[in-house]
């Protein structure tokens, strides 16, 4: 991320949203051999990129929206939190990652703190924008589901599948 003199929280964490769809496109590349596994990642990147659109989009309809109070969690350190977080799995490279590896990554990110933050942001433009938000982007929680299905499919490591719980 470029260093930015305000703190715009729906440019940063669309930029967080990015940052996870590039982990999964990445995860996508390592399995073109596995035709399914791949178009599963390559499909929760999509999601991810979507959710980007939804907060960019969030923020072009409410500008002029008065400015309340955030969100404790919606913070810049918060932002270099996870930006620190998810870069870290960016910057290991990634060339010999094991089915069971993608998913705990998959699975870390899915129950950090990303999608509660994502959910009070696109409230911050008010019910009406919030409610339009909701249905333009994939939701969280089908997107969870997804990610519960392939991983009692695909992985067989019991720890892996024990923190999948947590989704």
């Amino acid at each position: 991320m470029t260093a930015r003199t305000e703190f715009d929280p729906l440019m940063e964490f669309a930029e967080i949203e990015r940052l996870v769809s590039k982990v999964y496109f990445r995860f996508s590349h390592l399995f073109l051999n596995h035709p399914e596994l791949r178009d599963f990642w390559w499909q929760m990147a999509l999601d991810e990129e979507g959710h980007a659109a939804v907060l960019l989009a969030c923020k072009e309809m409410s500008a002029g929206y008065p400015e309340g109070p955030l969100d404790p969690l919606i913070s810049r350190d918060k932002v270099a939190q996870l930006e620190a977080r998810i870069r870290a799995y960016l910057d290991r490279g990634t060339p010999s990652i094991a089915v069971e590896e993608a998913f705990r990554i998959a699975v870390e990110i899915e129950t950090s703190e990303i999608d509660l933050i994502y959910g009070k942001l696109v409230c911050l433009g008010g019910p009406d924008i919030a409610k339009l938000m909701e249905g333009l982007g994939s939701p969280a929680g089908a997107q969870k589901e997804k990610l519960k299905l392939a991983l009692h499919k695909f992985c067989k490591d019991p720890e892996v599948l024990r923190a999948a719980e947590r989704l």
